[in-house]
């Protein structure tokens, strides 16, 4: 079992405009039956999902262009889900997920409808954006719609934790971070609050937004 590289928007002090605009680019649609290439893509999704403490990965953080996500499929044995949230902003290395068993592949994903007043404040982090976390609004209650590897169609409804890592892999597979579209820099602070920290990431920060508005 091999992982692939996750695709970062900084690494330490450095930011990258060409891993920027890779994952600011909307991804394609998948078309059935499966090709063998998107079976890859698959299971370069579960290869590195297994070797990662996360919720989910989109393929464009692993350099694949189509709308394709691995996700939780339940959550279950976790006792807070802001751990894993503080574990993907403070990825370092692959030292393996505890939820590795627990997931789904989500293939062209897409929200039917959603609670307009179960709109909920939580905390997110990214694998793409390592050091930062984020307060920001999400949808409490969707109904959602998605295919299976096998084309199959499957329509559930996701709420909590579940409905917050949808909308989040969602926006990556159509170019959006979770750092995009955010009320105020209050909600934008890093994982671990230091001085250092605080000036390394509010200079990343500005880096990256004259990147994304100059465009």
């Amino acid at each position: 079992m091999i992982g692939k590289k996750i695709i970062k928007i900084w690494d330490n002090d450095k930011i990258s405009e060409q891993n920027i605009k890779f994952l600011k680019q909307k991804t394609k649609k998948v078309t059935f039956p499966t090709s063998d290439f998107i079976k890859t893509i698959a299971q370069d999704l579960i290869d590195t999902y297994k070797m990662i403490n996360c919720a989910g990965i989109a393929a464009n953080q692993i350099g694949y262009k189509y709308q394709i996500f691995i996700g939780m499929k339940e959550l279950v044995d976790i006792e807070n889900p802001k751990d894993i949230e503080k574990a993907e902003a403070e990825l370092t290395d692959a030292n393996g997920n505890p939820h590795g068993d627990n997931y789904e592949i989500y293939i062209n994903p897409q929200i039917d409808k959603f609670d307009k007043k179960s709109i909920n404040q939580d905390e997110e982090g990214c694998l793409s954006i390592p050091g930062l976390l984020v307060d920001r609004e999400r949808y409490d209650i969707i109904k959602i719609r998605y295919y299976n590897i096998s084309g199959q169609v499957k329509k559930i409804t996701m709420s909590g934790f579940l409905s917050k890592l949808f909308q989040h892999e969602i926006d990556h597979l159509n170019g959006i971070l979770m750092i995009d579209e955010i009320d105020t820099l209050d909600n934008v602070y890093p994982s671990e609050a230091t001085k250092e920290n605080i000036k390394k990431y509010t200079s990343l920060y500005s880096q990256y937004y004259n990147i994304n508005n100059s465009k």
